[in-house]
């Protein structure tokens, strides 16, 4: 039956409208579209180039258990690497030049330096059993590290801008040549040399990271044309970030291989007992924190800066040591420690400084972390390896910190730093002079609020701000309070201070306070000197009279005070019959009036 014969009520049905049968539902729907897609992420990531390199690692590990003795062959391994090297360099400049794709080229370029790191550690036995052919062979691993990166640079025509080459080369000559200091011809270098050499390497490795930053202070535009489509910060940073990872692991290798200890046989290697700990990754990490504020500042990224602030607090939870491991990695962390000191106090001197860097630089939070860091360093000391080996207080964090408030407040004009710094030197000096000479007087605790005294007059009378204002006002109640407290002291060490020195001193505040009132032209202080006067006489007086007592045994002394006691108090009613009274106090009220110009400056 044709279409045309149909009633024109009926309209036909194509076949391909109708619905699917239920055994095509939605489920095979999703694995038809998983098996489409996984081919183009398998195509997109292509791990392969990475197994390669595993198993081509796990082959040349296999080269160590074919032969052992003197019939091991090192060169055949050394062609085998190399040659694979190369390979891997061919490949990604055909793809690169020929076919651009950058993607893949990325991910050879970070797997060859991985294999450089291999080429550098596969000779580490051969070198500690033959010195002398370990040396040709890294040299030989040297010259194909410089050279294949030099083709593959040039080649690709990939800008890599000297200020990053040069530190790139040096992290591979370090790679390459730090082993041959831990061996020697004809003589056997001691374990106890052999261990401060491979404890070095991270800090050599730190430094020649450090020299990056003049490349960074460059800016992203420094890299901006560099021949490829990756884009700051993953260009160079991937490959920089990838070379220090590899050569944290470097420095773990080498505990294995050339401690005298363990380098007897690869078996006693791989029980992984060696002087190794994680605070021998404290320089990597603090160097690598340092790049990335500086990256962070420049680049304005504030995300990279807080992560960088974070740094050092992630490096004293390394230098954490072990305590309970015996053997090779004891043995080291006790002599460091009594020979340089130990690695939580040196991660925290190490701390200070990328906090005083970052203070420099007008980070945030940088002077409190400083601060914070060098208060925990008067109870760190270089003995102390956990919390039941504290040290002692110390003053030396307490006067640098004075040392760097005092600074900052000099150079910005900041009256609140100079008068911390100046009271935190003289607290300190105090402390000093109360363990050094002795003295009675001097560690008495009134000597503080005197101190305090100095620290407000001579802040306040330099500066002009609020905080200054603030001290000026509150240096004549100040000045009251250390005169009582002088009297306290006179009264209670009258063994150790003479009536005449306790005399000098109230004197000598009363016209501190009388001069200082013509400086900064503040009535208050006239009157706190004539109150200080007038308190530091009565106190003189009453001292002077309980010595009288004492010495002469007078029976009528308590009559005789009683009777002066009368006598004020005539005085007293007198004046006020006079008129004399109202007008002190309206002299006293004129003197607690501050003058326009002595008010805040807000």
């Amino acid at each position: 039956m044709t279409e045309a014969s149909l009633p024109q009520d009926v309209n036909p049905e194509p076949v391909a409208a109708a619905s699917p049968p239920f055994a095509e539902s939605t489920t095979p729907r999703i694995g038809r579209s998983w098996a489409r897609r996984l081919p183009r992420l398998i195509c997109s990531q292509n791990p392969f180039y990475l197994l390669s390199v595993c198993f081509v690692l796990h082959a040349a590990a296999q080269w160590f258990h074919r032969d052992s003795g003197e019939s091991f062959s090192p060169w055949p391994l050394l062609g085998l690497i190399g040659g694979y090297i190369a390979l891997l360099a061919a490949t990604g400049f055909v793809i690169v030049r020929f076919g651009r794709v950058w993607d893949d080229a990325r991910s050879i370029l970070l797997l060859i330096l991985l294999l450089f790191v291999e080429l550098s550690l596969v000779f580490d036995e051969t070198l500690v059993r033959n010195p002398a052919t370990g040396r040709m062979l890294l040299l030989a691993g040297l010259g194909i590290a410089v050279s294949l990166s030099e083709l593959l640079l040039r080649g690709l025509k990939i800008q890599l801008p000297w200020l990053f080459r040069g530190p790139y080369h040096l992290l591979l000559a370090l790679l390459f040549l730090y082993p041959l200091t831990l061996v020697s011809v004809g003589t056997r270098i001691s374990a106890e040399t052999a261990s401060w050499r491979i404890f070095l390497f991270p800090v050599a490795a730190a430094l020649i990271l450090l020299t990056i930053l003049p490349a960074i202070r460059r800016g992203p535009d420094y890299t901006r044309n560099n021949g490829t489509p990756w884009l700051w910060p993953w260009y160079p940073w991937s490959l920089f970030v990838f070379l220090t990872v590899c050569i944290g692991f470097r420095a773990y290798a080498l505990t294995l291989s050339f401690d005298p200890i363990l380098s007897a046989s690869l078996d006693s290697a791989m029980q992984f007992d060696s002087v190794f700990g994680t605070y021998f990754l404290v320089p990597l990490v603090l160097a690598a924190g340092a790049l990335l504020l500086e990256v962070g500042l420049v680049s304005n990224r504030q995300g990279a800066i807080r992560l960088a602030m974070l740094v050092p607090l992630l490096s004293l939870y390394l230098s954490l040591p072990v305590l309970s491991v015996f053997g090779p990695y004891r043995e080291f962390l006790f002599r460091l420690t009594l020979q340089v000191g130990s690695p939580i106090w040196l991660t925290l001197l190490a701390g200070a400084v990328f906090y005083g860097h970052a203070m420099l630089r007008r980070v945030a939070g940088s002077e409190t972390m400083l601060a914070l860091t060098l208060l925990a360093a008067t109870r760190i000391g270089p003995g102390t390896l956990d919390i039941t080996t504290l040290a002692a207080p110390q003053l030396w964090p307490l006067f640098v910190l004075a040392a760097v408030e005092l600074a900052l407040g000099l150079v910005r004009s900041d009256s609140h730093r100079v008068f911390v710094g100046l009271a935190m030197s003289l607290g300190g000096l105090q402390i000093v002079l109360r363990l050094s000479t002795g003295l009675g007087l001097a560690g008495h605790t009134g000597i503080p609020l005197i101190l305090l005294l100095a620290s407000v007059l001579i802040v306040g009378a330099c500066y002009r701000d609020d905080f200054a204002w603030l001290l000026r006002l509150s240096g004549a109640p100040l000045i009251l309070l250390a005169t009582l407290g002088s009297l306290v002291v006179g009264l209670s060490h009258s063994d150790a201070v003479t009536p005449w020195l306790l005399v000098v001193f109230v004197a000598g505040l009363s016209i501190t306070a009388w001069v200082y009132a013509a400086v900064v032209r503040m009535r208050l202080y006239h009157l706190a000197s004539i109150l200080s006067g007038g308190v530091g006489l009565a106190g003189v007086a009453f001292d002077a009279a309980v010595v009288l007592m004492h010495s002469s045994g007078w029976q009528g002394a308590n009559s005789f005070a009683l009777g002066l006691a009368w006598f004020l108090m005539a005085v007293l009613i007198s004046c006020w019959k006079a008129g004399w009274l109202h007008s002190a106090i309206d002299w006293l009220q004129q003197m607690l009036i501050l003058e326009p110009e002595h008010l805040p400056a807000t």
